[in-house]
């Protein structure tokens, strides 16, 4: 009886949350671009009110992860030779808001790449 109930038993599946990502072109040095990306997390930070704040930086690469409005936020950027990926991990109590962040990455890093 044991061997037919867990052979019925689906596998747990992986929750995955929602993410807002932007991918932004640009022709700069890569060093240029990191720290100029260092900016655009700092901005972006302050964009969407976070707070309780800890990044994680590597060669090319930042990993946030922070509060904001009282919802659980992290993200990554990811520094290529002619791109820069932006992604946030989006809860879903969070979810009403997908298109305002994506907006507000969208018009908010590519400043920081001209």
């Amino acid at each position: 009886m044991d061997l037919f109930l867990k052979d019925t038993i689906p596998p747990t599946k992986e929750k995955r949350m929602p993410k807002v990502t932007g991918i932004y072109e640009h022709t700069l040095d890569i060093s240029d671009v990191r720290g100029k990306m260092k900016l655009a997390l700092d901005d972006l930070l302050k964009a969407f009110e976070m707070q309780d704040i800890s990044v994680i930086e590597e060669k090319n690469y930042f990993k946030f992860e922070g509060i904001s409005r009282g919802v659980n936020t992290k993200g990554t950027i990811d520094i290529h030779d002619t791109n820069v990926e932006v992604t946030i991990d989006l809860p879903f109590s969070a979810l009403a808001f997908k298109g305002r962040i994506q907006n507000a990455i969208d018009k908010r890093v590519p400043l920081f790449l001209e």
